[in-house]
């Protein structure tokens, strides 16, 4: 296989790496405070693409309309530093998907579970007996899993409908992706465990998630791209989503993660997060990402818009 890069992953890492040294201890001065009032300080964190961002902000405004000092560290990069963040109290919270926790957080080896609420009973479960613990409070209604898109002419051309259409045509065309899906195990390996016949031709690694592989797959810098069911550029009339007919993906439903010690003492944060949570679901996922993405609006102003019109912040 021939590999090419396009951009280097590992700067932000380092970038992301240097900025958490910084951070301190929870109730430092934050390199993005939002306010609040004179409550306790949570310190929300996020990792590094725009659906994180918007959620990112969705919590720490509301957190902030409810008394509490918020600073946020968005933009903190793959999961690994945002879970090391939370475990060394350099956060207090962030947003994660329920199969990412349960497959790369965590290491469950025991396959996918068969429904949502399982894949989050059991993640939950373990972050429970972690130590220092974690709590995952209850995950919003939508199941953000990966989409597999190839640029429709291409498809058209070699009539590629499924994984499995193009696991075998895979030789012969470019697939645009991101270091960190390449690594994890629910990500290219997995697809490789289950479709045999990947292996292509060329792979272009980009050093962010969305815009960078849309545009790469779209402007012909690769045939095929991996991307998320609640991207905005998902709904373009240029690309198209493969199916899964072996349903491989784990459920990847998004929930608070927050440190449990933070949660004991600050019980009332539980109900603040819970009702964003359930102001969400897959359609108004994308919309508001597609605000973010396309439309070019600032994550802060779009979650802010958003809180308002739920009534959820005055």
């Amino acid at each position: 296989m021939k590999n090419r890069t396009k951009l280097i992953r590992a700067v932000p890492a380092v970038l992301a790496l240097l900025l958490l040294a910084a951070c301190g201890n929870v109730g430092s001065s934050g390199d993005s405070g939002s306010g609040g009032g004179g409550g306790p300080t949570i310190t929300v964190g996020s990792k590094n693409f725009t659906e994180q961002y918007v959620l990112g902000e969705l919590y720490a405004q509301a957190l902030a309309a409810n008394g509490y000092n918020v600073e946020k560290k968005l933009d903190l990069g793959s999961v690994q530093i945002a879970d090391k963040a939370l475990q060394k109290g350099q956060i207090d919270m962030y947003p994660e998907y329920t199969g990412t926790s349960l497959v790369t957080v965590l290491g469950y080896e025991g396959g996918n579970p068969p429904t949502p609420g399982a894949t989050y009973q059991k993640a939950k479960e373990l972050y429970a007996k972690r130590e220092p613990a974690d709590t995952m409070l209850t995950p919003a209604p939508f199941n953000n899993t990966y989409g597999i898109f190839v640029r429709k002419q291409v498809a058209e051309k070699m009539n590629l409908k499924t994984l499995a259409d193009l696991a075998e045509a895979s030789p012969q065309l470019a697939f645009v992706t991101f270091s960190e899906f390449q690594e994890r195990d629910d990500g290219y390996p997995n697809m490789q465990k289950n479709y045999p016949a990947f292996d292509f031709g060329d792979i272009v690694i980009v050093n962010s998630i969305g815009g960078p592989i849309y545009q790469g797959v779209v402007q012909g810098e690769g045939d095929v791209g991996v991307g998320f069911t609640t991207d905005g550029q998902l709904a373009s009339n240029e690309l198209v989503v493969m199916e899964d007919p072996k349903s491989i993906w784990p459920f990847y439903y998004p929930a608070p993660v927050v440190r449990s010690e933070v949660l004991k003492q600050n019980p009332k944060m539980e109900k603040v997060l819970n009702e964003v949570s359930a102001s969400l679901d897959a359609e108004t996922m994308r919309k508001l990402n597609a605000q973010v993405d396309i439309e070019q609006e600032d994550p802060e102003d779009v979650a802010a818009e958003f809180l308002r019109e739920k009534g959820i912040v005055e």
